[in-house]
């Protein structure tokens, strides 16, 4: 490529205003070079929401820590029209602006060498509002438009000429120049507002912001309706009055209500465990109508996807729990990533495993009939099986380019950082934790802080020192799930237990490694009618310790199931324990239930022996663990189980849980537990779309049909089914209804700006099992009446019916292209995983590795997310060929309904 190189010096452009284009040679695309940084940032925008483009100048005041003639900067898809700068004393340099590619670097290249100081830029540009939900982008719903940020994770150089990473964190000042009908939020709170002559236009000074990384930045433009609460009250730890705002789409006012009501108790509840106060100037909560994300932590500014904000009657009991942990999880953000930040991505776990963790305990604590416990273990085993993986990534994964940056959000930085915290907090306990959580905060606040600093607080809080840190870092900096074999022995009434430490791995899957971690094994002993814990730190490949007390009946060695590691008992001790589930505590089921489980993966359980499992564990009151082998036996009934076999296993599974669906009834009942509306949902879902039961899918139809008016004949009231059986009802109206179905549940997407009941409604659209109606299904997604944050909705229901899976496989071989140019991007690399259902043989794996392999590249960080899709269907391949079929008939016969 020749160079070709803008002049820009001054106040005036001396050849042509925009920036030139050069070679990429020695172009900065990792890390850009630490001897320039900059100090502060002063961004003026012009946003109409109706345009296609926005213009800003953007000023920034940069530290040249040495003699240089250039500085590396950030900016993708801008056209600068003009550079400008100045020295430190105020006068003018000569500059020029060069890009580098499609890399998204760009140079600004002074006249002559500049000596070490501070130096102002000044950037003159516009930019188009981004297509995939990224940087500045803009939604339309019915006649309205809306211009939102989503700047995380490298996207702010989409927004403005900047430092683009987590470690520069300087203060930003803001000014919108917006139409003056519309209503413009920032991160702070506005100090002046003027209207321009012709009074079209107003422009809105916000407060200067503390110091923040570029992907904390954040705006929206638009016709919001904004919704005022009482100021949160000064307390113990915060001095002054905090204003607090929920911010939705035109006619949402109503449904902010409960986001409101919750939040100043979760804001209260941080304060007090951080003894930090709240960190910005005010808190606005605001749903988008479209959103990449679930929600994002932008200082003083949290956005949402709408659905996961917006509240009313006809709200699914689910949701209103959703909106609570989101919201718990966003605000915890504002102290674990905000206040404090992480240098680079490769601690991004600081942030996203502290959220988590941080939200389970706020959840815990203000709404314990949640269970905040039970979701979090729920979570941590889902983790597990990503872990599980050989191609799965460490917590601390070095982080090499934007493929990495993208993949790093996922169930290991989320949920395995979360339990590895909770797991190291219940070792040493939740004081001394504390007192290491508050130390770090209050050492590194409004500045970054990483991995080692954090360890290294703790470890001196702990009161272990080097042995906690070598243990903590142990689970951060391998990957995979530990999984702990023990072994009771009891002589003369003394009890030794016997533990050794491997990698979980499932059937047939074998690795060179050995990794052995520093494993706080806290295991329960049961004695009469009473039990104690005892906590053992396993650091040897195995180790024998005695135990305190006489020997025990039982023993579970993953008390209160906030051990990260998986457990083997010997058959005798793995015996005891099952005769004591009763006394357990729900957390502690769910990990009996997950060692039997993960032991059938393992190939050490038979299918016979986890469905005899099954019934002590469904008249289990939390439905955690009422449903936790559900799973398994849907993978038993695809992939083990032939025709003939599937009809009496049905009937078994009915009959165990039928019943309790019936006693539960159709409808949630005023003032019923939560978990009898959760155990509701999942039963009801189960029994309908994976046994399709007749029954149940008969009372679920009517319901469905009812919301659609199809047998009344009036509109669509999606309030006439009930609002927690809401999404199968549809499902199940559309699969059973043929055309006249799916033509009312499109009309009723196509006239509902309710961005919850459009995912139903989407659900249903993609659940079809007609062939004709599937074709129009998979390519309505792609049409323009669906959102780009909607349209998986459809295509994951198309992906979870069996009757479906080839057309949609083919039908990617043909709109590959137009699927990934809708993707966000960090939803590309996910794109295999999404056409995997049902996958579970080696010329399956085959077939998907030869047309995707090819086109990986094409997504970003689609080399990973598809290795991982092979590893998982290839695992269930060699699973599926050695689970005994002769056995399960066997049971089958044994068991079958008489």
């Amino acid at each position: 490529m020749r160079t070709s190189i803008l002049i820009l010096s001054g106040m005036s452009c001396l050849f042509a205003c925009g920036a030139a284009v050069a070679k990429d040679d020695g172009v900065p695309t990792g890390k850009l070079p630490a001897e320039v940084a900059p100090l502060h940032y002063a961004l003026q925008l012009t946003i109409d929401p109706r345009r296609d483009r926005f213009d800003g100048e953007a000023r920034i005041r940069v530290k040249l820590a040495k003699p240089s003639d250039h500085v590396w900067l950030h900016a993708q898809q801008m056209n600068v029209r003009a550079v400008r700068a100045k020295d430190a004393a105020g006068a003018a340099v000569e500059a020029k602006a060069v890009t580098h590619g499609d890399t998204g670097v760009l140079e600004v290249r002074f006249a002559h060498r500049l000596p070490a100081q501070d130096v102002e830029l000044e950037f003159d540009y516009d930019a188009p509002f981004n297509g995939q939900l990224e940087g500045v982008y803009k939604v339309k719903v019915g006649d309205d438009a809306y211009a939102v940020t989503q700047m995380e994770p490298v996207s702010a150089r989409l927004a403005f000429p900047g430092f683009d990473e987590p470690r520069f964190k300087v203060p930003f000042d803001l000014a919108l120049t917006v139409p003056v009908q519309d209503v413009a939020v920032a991160n702070t709170r506005p100090v002046r507002e003027e209207k321009s002559a012709d009074a079209k236009w107003k422009t809105i000074a916000y407060a200067t912001t503390p110091p923040l990384p570029t992907y904390l930045v954040a705006f929206a433009v638009g016709p919001w309706d904004v919704a005022e609460a009482a100021p949160i009250p000064p307390n113990a730890v915060r001095k002054t009055a905090l204003p607090l705002r929920a911010i939705g789409p035109r006619g949402s006012k109503d449904k902010l209500a409960w986001a409101l009501e919750v939040a100043p108790a979760i804001v209260a509840f941080y304060e007090d465990y951080t003894a930090q106060p709240y960190p910005f100037d005010k808190l606005d909560l605001l749903g988008a109508p479209d959103f990449s994300a679930g929600a994002m932590e932008n200082a003083g500014l949290i956005i949402y996807r709408d659905a996961y904000l917006l509240t009313d009657a006809q709200s699914a009991a689910d949701h209103y729990r959703s909106v609570f942990n989101i919201e718990a999880h966003e605000i915890a953000h504002q102290w674990y990533g905000d206040l404090v930040t992480v240098p680079w991505w490769d601690d991004i776990w600081l942030n996203e495993a502290y959220a988590t963790w941080g939200q389970a305990k706020a959840t815990s604590a203000l709404k314990p009939e949640y269970h905040a416990d039970l979701e979090a273990l729920e979570s941590r085993l889902y983790a597990m099986a990503n872990d599980s993986l050989l191609s799965t990534r460490k917590v601390r994964q070095p982080i090499l380019g934007r493929g990495d940056i993208e993949t790093a959000f996922d169930s290991i930085t989320y949920q395995k950082g979360a339990a590895v915290l909770a797991m190291f907090e219940r070792w040493v306990g939740d004081e001394r934790f504390r007192k290491g959580m508050r130390a770090y905060l209050a050492r590194r606040a409004f500045g970054s802080g990483s991995s080692d600093d954090l360890i290294e607080t703790l470890a001196e809080a702990s009161g272990k020192g080097e042995t906690f840190a070598k243990a903590m870092r142990s689970f951060l900096d391998q990957p995979g799930v530990p999984l702990v074999r023990s072994e009771l022995a009891c002589e003369a009434g003394k009890a030794t237990l016997t533990l050794a430490q491997s990698r979980y791995l499932p059937y047939q899957v074998m690795s060179k490694d050995a990794p052995r971690w520093g494993v706080p094994v806290c295991t329960r002993f049961g004695r009469g009618g009473r039990s104690d814990t005892q906590c053992f730190l396993l650091e040897q490949p195995e180790q024998r310790f005695d135990v305190a007390g006489a020997c025990p009946d039982w023993y579970l060695p993953n008390a209160d199931a906030r051990g990260y590691y998986r457990f083997d008992l010997a058959a005798t001790d793995l015996a005891r324990l099952g005769g004591a589930i009763a006394t357990l505590s729900a957390p502690e089921q769910l990990v009996y239930a997950d060692a039997i489980d993960s032991g059938f993966r393992r190939g050490s359980v038979s299918a016979g022996a986890l469905l005899d499992a099954m019934p002590a564990l469904a008249a289990a009151q939390m439905p955690q663990v009422a449903t936790a082998l559900l799973g398994r036996y849907e993978w038993i009934r695809a992939h083990v189980a032939d025709a003939a076999m599937r009809p009496a296993l049905d009937a078994w599974v009915t009959r165990l849980y039928a019943p309790r669906l019936a006693r539960l009834g159709w409808h949630r009942k005023d003032g019923e537990p939560g978990t009898d509306t959760a155990l509701r949902t999942r039963i009801a879902e189960f029994l309908a779309m994976v046994v399709r039961d007749p029954a149940t899918r008969a009372e679920l139809g009517r319901q469905g049909r009812a919301a659609l008016g199809l047998d009344s004949g009036s509109k669509a009231d999606l309030s006439r089914a009930d609002a927690d059986l809401r999404v199968t009802a549809l499902k199940v109206a559309v699969q059973d209804g043929g055309q006249a179905a799916f033509d009312a549940a499109q009309a009723a997407f196509e006239a509902s700006r309710d961005t919850t009941e459009r995912y139903a409604l989407l659900a249903a659209l993609g659940a079809t099992r007609d062939t004709a109606l599937g074709a129009r299904a998979r390519d309505y997604g792609l049409s323009a009446a669906v959102q780009i944050g909607e349209m998986g909705r459809l295509y994951e229901a198309q992906a979870d019916e069996p009757e479906n899976r080839a057309a949609l496989w083919q039908w990617l071989t043909q709109h590959f292209e137009a699927y990934r140019k809708r993707l966000p991007p960090f939803a590309q690399a996910w794109l295999p995983k999404t056409f995997a259902p049902g996958r579970c043989s080696a010329a399956e794996a085959d077939e998907m590795s030869a047309y995707l392999a090819p086109r990986a590249k094409e997504l970003i960080g689609g080399d990973r997310g598809l290795g991982q899709t092979l590893e998982g269907i290839r695992q269930c391949s060699a699973l599926r060929e050695h689970v005994d079929r002769k056995e399960l008939a066997e049971w089958v016969a044994g068991n079958a309904v008489k």
